[in-house]
């Protein structure tokens, strides 16, 4: 996990820097934790290092942190970006940029933990892969690139945000199972769907990210909305 720590003022960046050494991320690696104090030379960086997790500070000088997110957001849209600021009348602007959270200084140590626990959480989520067995050999599968998983008379299709893959129920039977402890949802006996990419829902349908309609059977309607919304609720 790489991550960067931006703040004018050194002693917050290397506080920042100790801490999360303190807590340890041993089981995400590789690590790496950069400090800056100019938020210019961090977007520098940004592209070269490709940071997964930013601490920033709001005001930096001449710089403002959500602008400095902004741009952050842009190079890499899932970066987790946190602020660290005694202002805290910027928190609403923080949203704007979707910020995992903003942590008012001095920052108590047990929600410090707190956050990072829930940080690396959320990037773990982000980056896990399955293993699938299709027609054309092995694929590499992000968790967030799958929109749905569909099988019939012993043969799956995977839709995903780059292409569709196909092959046998029998070589996915354990890959199933590791779908449904993650952030996915068996709809029926056929579909399996991710809840990442639901677009929209009435109360017979929903609607995928990429324009496929599904049908909610109305034995599945309340299980349904009870575990998209716990979900929405853990992304927030």
């Amino acid at each position: 996990m790489r991550i960067a720590v931006c703040d004018d003022e050194k002693y917050f960046v290397d506080n920042i820097i100790e801490r999360i050494q303190a807590y340890g991320v041993e089981d995400v690696l590789p690590n790496k934790f950069d400090g800056y104090t100019d938020p210019c030379q961090l977007l520098n960086h940004f592209k070269m290092f490709d940071y997964d997790l930013v601490y920033l500070d709001i005001k930096m000088n001449d710089k403002c942190g959500v602008d400095v997110a902004k741009e952050i957001k842009r190079i890499k849209s899932n970066c987790i970006v946190i602020f660290v600021s005694s202002y805290d009348e910027y928190i609403h602007e923080s949203y704007r940029v979707e910020a995992f959270q903003f942590l008012k200084k001095p920052v108590e140590e047990e929600l410090f933990n707190l956050e990072l626990k829930r940080a690396i959480t959320k990037y773990k989520r982000l980056n896990k892969s399955f293993v699938f067995t299709t027609t054309i050999g092995n694929k590499l599968v992000k968790a967030n690139n799958i929109i749905f998983l569909e099988t019939s008379y012993g043969n799956y299709k995977l839709y995903t945000t780059n292409e569709t893959y196909f092959g046998t129920c029998k070589s996915i039977a354990d890959t199933k199972q590791e779908l449904l402890d993650s952030h996915f949802y068996q709809l029926n006996r056929s579909i399996i769907i991710n809840f990442k990419h639901v677009y929209t829902f009435t109360n017979e349908d929903i609607t995928m990210s990429n324009k496929e309609i599904l049908h909610i059977t109305k034995k599945k309607r309340k299980d349904f909305k009870e575990k998209y919304f716990d979900y929405i609720d853990n992304e927030e």
